[in-house]
């Protein structure tokens, strides 16, 4: 998302500039996220409302990685459980998903089919 900002938009009584929140364009112009026209202090506090802290973003940042990374840890440890199941097994665990496995083929080639499938490339 691009990043959010106070605009100038024209200047109200008094000389004093106003304001409206929005995104600037590479082209010199910009789009308000509202369309209201807000007063220097006015504008500060709804850009703090409105947009998410550096602090925030980190912590985002952060816990997705570490989403990853447990995802990533929890899924080779199924897979290599998948290695430790017998035929049976693998056929029960495939029919919960929907899927049938036929068990006169090589567990080998049985378990390529399962892992394709718990990692997203299996076609039906």
């Amino acid at each position: 998302m691009s990043k959010l900002e106070m605009i100038h938009v024209k200047n109200g009584e008094g000389n004093n500039p106003l304001f409206q929140i929005g995104v600037r364009h590479a082209d010199g112009t910009h789009t308000a996220v509202r369309p209201d026209i807000l007063k220097e202090h006015q504008a500060v506090a709804l850009l703090a409302e409105l947009q998410p802290t550096v602090v925030e973003e980190v912590v985002e940042e952060v816990v997705e990685e570490v989403v990853e990374e447990v995802v990533e840890e929890v899924v080779e440890e199924v897979v290599s459980d998948f290695d430790a199941m017998t035929k049976l097994e693998l056929e029960a665990l495939m029919r919960e998903h929907g899927v049938e496995l036929d068990r006169r083929i090589k567990k080998k080639d049985l378990l390529l089919t399962v892992k394709s499938y718990f990692n997203g490339s299996f076609n039906i």
